[in-house]
């Protein structure tokens, strides 16, 4: 390791460790003569030659001028990072975060939530981030806040996820079979990989529920989710949704409430009041 000449392109305390090792590697090791070293290490137009103390030498590069502008020009490089949570390593991205956050002595922690919120803008990290903004009190804080982020974002449903849907009632799992309704539309009760749709034509005349079948062809049905964490942003695996057919004034799905006979559906569509029958679990 090559001793390196401070010259304010880096962060005293940065460099003064950098001399340190540089001169354990050298066996320089008593303390009067490291810091005689790093007093010869400073650019001239720096005076530091009254200094006795490493303390000393930071104080007086830390009050030069040019410094000031050294931490301007990092805080602008931290300005001007880009996160993108799909192609980056965010525990790289947080460890230049932090380094810059260092080196530019931004140490008000709101100030350090408020850029981290724009790097990170129109992502889940964002969302996270502002629903936790008053616990987070430290630097810390907010990197540990940041990791969770993404340790909760793997737990969500994403469009083109395979999931399956267990009724939490009966503890059925929405399922498919080569049965078909006999009357009504005639199409597939449920089938594996095609989209469910609520019928807004079809219903039982002993019941008055609405078909809930499966087609190949694609529909403009929209599923609106009621989803117990409050939050109609995401949806995460294990959590307890009302699956709602938005298309054909609201009906929801709902799964075993009438007797087995020859008028029982399995699975149907209504227009009541939701209750227990109708929630169903993400697994």
């Amino acid at each position: 390791m090559e001793p390196v000449e401070y010259d304010e392109t880096i962060h005293p305390v940065v460099w003064l460790n950098k001399i340190k090792s540089c001169c354990y590697k050298n066996q320089i090791t008593k303390k009067e003569d490291i810091i005689e070293f790093c007093k010869s290490m400073v650019h001239p137009s720096i005076d530091v030659s009254k200094a006795s103390t490493f303390d000393e030498i930071l104080n007086i590069l830390k009050t030069d001028v040019l410094f000031t502008l050294f931490k301007y020009s990092v805080e602008e490089k931290l300005q001007k990072l880009k996160f993108d949570p799909k192609n980056e390593d965010h525990v790289q991205f947080i460890s230049i975060f932090r380094k810059f956050c260092y080196e530019a002595e931004i140490n008000d922690v709101e100030k350090q939530k408020k850029l981290l919120l724009k790097l990170s803008k129109d992502s889940f990290q964002y969302y996270f981030i502002n629903n936790n903004l008053e616990k987070i009190k430290s630097l810390d804080d907010l990197v540990v806040y940041f990791n969770q982020s993404f340790l909760e974002q793997r737990k969500f449903i994403h469009f083109g996820s395979c999931i399956t849907l267990k009724h939490v009632a009966t503890g059925k799992y929405l399922t498919s079979c080569n049965v078909h309704y006999k009357t009504g539309s005639k199409r597939s009760i449920v089938h594996v990989n095609e989209n469910i749709v609520i019928s807004g034509t079809y219903k039982s005349p002993s019941t008055g529920n609405w078909e809930a079948s499966c087609i190949l062809s694609r529909h403009m049905h929209f599923i609106e989710i009621d989803s117990t964490n409050n939050d109609d942003t995401y949806i995460k695996s294990k959590e307890i949704i009302n699956i709602r057919d938005m298309e054909y004034n609201n009906y929801i799905l709902r799964n075993h409430e009438f007797p087995d006979n020859e008028t029982y559906q399995d699975v149907v569509g209504h227009k009541g009041r939701v209750d227990e029958h109708d929630k169903w679990c993400i697994e």
